[in-house]
């Protein structure tokens, strides 16, 4: 409380009084006039003002018993001001005190608050075991591919993405797969084995759909036993996706991949077309992908549509390249990888119990059979090796080939 000494005598009739300017807050200042016994004050004003400006203020103070109070909120930090009262009596007289000042305590003045942030849409999350790179399969259409090829175990019915994209099953001499110690192996497929495999003959997902061939372990040579909802002659032949769709793999649980039926499926012949060959002009991109070898791996990288060629050099961007053009490290995948960027391995292909072609050919399997064939015993495959790639490459159907799945973003 800061005291002011008492007022001079400024009018007989009206009597003197005492004043006293009190802190109550760090900002508000509460101020008090005291009346005097033989005083008769109805109204009492406050007037106040910067010491510098001399514009002053009137505030009607209220009127207490044998006191007058006021409270000020709207005062400036760390300043001087004066003030005085102007003083009315019950017979209608009028005084003025001396001139006085006080000065207000150091307070800091808080920042206008913000205005409110107007709510951001909800982003949708990358699916569970999604890339989060953008991949357009259409004009309107785009996708999220899984993170590695789709693997089976048969001894327990699990159906799983490989653990890193670079990863593949083999023939038990090349492979980087391995289930209790021991190295799988494609050649060991059985309806028992208990390790993984990961070449499978076109639509066999393990649900029957009509065909002679429907399970993952299946290999007979007759292509005609894997056509998809029961051999017919064209034109009533069918795609995975077609029917029910529960010959396409993606129509199981993937285990690590949200483990629920009919969220991912195989891309078809016309969705790879694009894919590989026309997005490139429709997006206006540099390229969509290069032939390198990851961590020892050969195969192919494909780049999402938001692809900008300063986050990484390669060596060579010819897709003709051999996989040894670009050599690219474990650190320098990390690097990679941010970007959404998806590496299908060389992972060569099956028939019968026979796995050929490791580290050489990658042969991954579309969604649609081949229409121009007489017998319709083939089916599209995405197919590259050293100095070579199509995404319309005929294999019979029966032949084992990588599966790599996808999840529409919607």
């Amino acid at each position: 409380m800061v005291s002011c000494t008492k007022s001079k005598e400024v009018h007989p009739e009206i009597g003197d009084g005492n004043d006293e300017i009190v802190t109550v807050g760090v900002k508000d200042v509460h101020v008090k006039y005291m009346r005097t016994d033989h005083a008769e004050l109805n109204r009492v004003v406050f007037h106040y003002s910067l010491t510098q400006v001399q514009q002053f203020e009137a505030a009607e103070m209220t009127k207490r018993e044998t006191f007058f109070e006021l409270t000020l909120n709207d005062l400036v930090s760390d300043t001087l001001y004066d003030y005085y009262y102007e003083l009315f009596s019950s017979v209608g007289e009028t005084a003025i005190t001396e001139q006085k000042t006080f000065h207000t305590q150091a307070f800091d003045t808080p920042e206008p608050p913000e205005p409110p942030t107007p709510p951001t849409p909800p982003v949708p999350g990358v699916p569970e075991g999604a890339i989060n790179g953008l991949f357009s399969v259409s004009p309107s259409k785009k996708v999220y591919f899984s993170q590695g090829n789709l693997q089976y175990q048969a001894s327990t019915n699990t159906w799983r993405f490989a653990e890193n994209q670079w990863d593949y099953v083999g023939d038990g001499t090349y492979g980087t797969v391995v289930e209790n110690g021991v190295k799988c192996n494609n050649e060991l497929i059985s309806s028992t084995y208990d390790g993984w495999i990961d070449l499978f003959g076109w639509g066999t997902s393990g649900y029957n759909h009509g065909a002679v061939c429907y399970q993952p372990w299946s290999m007979t040579s007759n292509c005609l036993d894997y056509c998809a909802y029961g051999y017919t002659t064209y034109p009533n032949m069918y795609n995975l996706n077609d029917q029910t769709g529960q010959a396409d793999w993606g129509a199981n649980a993937i285990s690590n991949g949200g483990n629920s039926t009919g969220i991912w499926r195989t891309l078809t012949y016309d969705e790879l077309d694009f894919l590989i060959y026309e997005r490139i002009y429709e997006l206006n991109l540099t390229y969509t992908f290069v032939k390198a070898q990851v961590d020892g791996i050969n195969g192919i990288i494909l780049f999402p549509d938001n692809w900008n060629s300063s986050y990484f050099s390669f060596n060579n961007v010819n897709p003709d390249a051999d996989f040894d053009s670009n050599i690219i490290d474990a650190s320098q995948w990390d690097t990679l990888k941010q970007y959404g960027v998806v590496f299908l391995p060389s992972a060569g292909r099956r028939f019968g119990r026979t796995v050929s072609e490791v580290l050489s050919h990658g042969f991954s399997w579309s969604a649609s059979y081949v229409k121009s064939d007489i017998d319709y015993t083939h089916a599209h495959s995405f197919y590259f090796t050293y100095g070579y790639y199509s995404t319309g490459f005929e294999n019979p159907r029966y032949t084992g080939c990588s599966v790599r799945l996808v999840q529409d973003a919607n």
